[in-house]
């Protein structure tokens, strides 16, 4: 801590005494008169942290009241992001800020260090200063600045992330500097007051879909991001990832293209799950037999057939011989309908597998089979799916090892 020195000066023509007090060593010239008073702040800081400590049960009380006060509230405290199938979710920037401001004798600071126009990257620093134990945090984040084209940003847009990429900055430098146990409890609550009551889910669902629309994203890609079949397998823990990821379009911690990416489907595949399910029913998957030909070249065999000499004269009557020879030897062209008899056993069965070979997962198990009364059907379509897929695993030894 730097002592005020007082440096007494003389008015040679009155005698007149008068006292300065700038910190000491200023007049030596060791330090600017601007870092001599923003360590003279920082000090009065830590003086009067040391003079007020905080009380750890009181900010964990008001912590927590203040996160779940309501379900608005809560709803803005939590984020998540849907990563490799899995949801990542924590606090949001603003659970941060009620944990900061709580947490008491305490700086923060966060700005914008970096802006690389040839790496596209604007990087943001955040800082968190606890007066009272005297430990500092600092954390950077980078974020891209171009759109999904790679073509970079306007000056608007890359201020608008430079925004964002602080907010995170300063979320991560608050939450590593304040002790988890203090907010690891009101986080939970958080959670407990979004899911609410479970009769409740159907109008949550609803209200869930509406949310995303408005940012343009339809349900088919929140199905996909989730690995669900539809509206009806979304539950509590979903439920719970929605709102996080919806908290963080909001604050801009992510955009669309990062949440929701839309996967480009094959040529001769359905773009969505619903398609490649009914698409399998009616048996369009089968994959087509060495002998099916088209119309066209079938007719240039038989009239060439026909046309060939086979010591006769009737070349009409000589070409309906093999016509009708091929016909009877050519499988015929039309989708082999499936052997199951209508049994819904089988059905399930032939379903799951064919779900494994269009690339589906073993969670898009149709909805209808997840009821109880119906849980036979759903083991077997799993079986089909498992059965599939041991086929193309390799055989044991048939793989050398280095």
């Amino acid at each position: 801590m730097n002592a005020l020195s007082k440096t007494e000066n003389v008015d040679p023509s009155t005698g007149e005494i008068t006292t300065t007090g700038l910190p000491a060593g200023y007049q030596a010239g060791n330090q600017s008169l601007a870092v001599s008073i923003a360590m003279a702040e920082v000090d009065q800081q830590i003086t009067t942290a040391h003079a007020y400590p905080r009380s750890v049960d009181l900010a964990v009380k008001n912590i927590l009241t203040l996160a779940t006060l309501d379900e608005e509230t809560a709803k803005e405290c939590v984020y998540a992001l849907p990563r490799g199938g899995k949801p990542i979710k924590g606090p949001s920037i603003r659970l941060a800020e009620i944990i900061q401001s709580q947490w008491g004798n305490n700086r923060v600071g966060t700005r914008v260090v970096h802006v690389d126009r040839i790496e596209k990257y604007i990087e943001a620093e955040g800082v968190f200063h606890d007066l009272e134990t005297n430990s500092a945090t600092t954390s950077r984040v980078r974020r891209r600045i171009v759109d999904s084209k790679g073509k970079l940003y306007n000056d608007d847009m890359i201020i608008v992330t430079g925004n964002a990429a602080a907010s995170i900055a300063k979320r991560n430098a608050i939450l590593a500097g304040v002790p988890k146990a203090v907010w690891r409890k009101a986080y939970g609550e958080v959670e407990r007051v979004i899911v609410g009551d479970v009769t409740t889910m159907a109008e949550k669902r609803e209200d869930a879909m509406k949310a995303f629309a408005a940012f343009g994203v339809t349900p088919e890609r929140i199905f996909a991001a989730l690995e669900i079949g539809g509206l009806a397998d979304i539950n509590l823990e979903h439920y719970t990832t929605l709102i996080g990821m919806h908290q963080a379009l909001r604050s801009g911690e992510a955009t669309v293209e990062e949440m929701f990416p839309v996967a480009k489907p094959k040529a001769d595949q359905p773009a969505d799950l619903k398609g490649k399910l009914d698409k399998l029913a009616e048996g369009k998957d089968q994959p087509s037999t060495a002998g099916d030909q088209p119309a066209k070249q079938q007719e240039t065999q038989e009239s060439d057939a026909g046309s060939s000499p086979s010591g006769s004269d009737a070349p009409g009557k000589q070409a309906s011989t093999p016509k009708a020879t091929a016909t009877e030897q050519k499988p015929s062209s039309s989708p082999v309908p499936p052997a199951d008899d209508g049994d819904p056993i089988a059905v399930a069965t032939r379903l799951g597998r064919a779900a494994y070979r269009n690339d589906l997962s073993e969670r898009a198990v149709p909805a209808d089979y997840k009821q109880k009364s119906r849980e036979a059907e759903k083991a077997a379509w799993i079986a089909g799916f498992r059965d599939e897929a041991d086929k193309d695993a390799p055989e044991p030894g048939s793989v050398e090892e280095d």
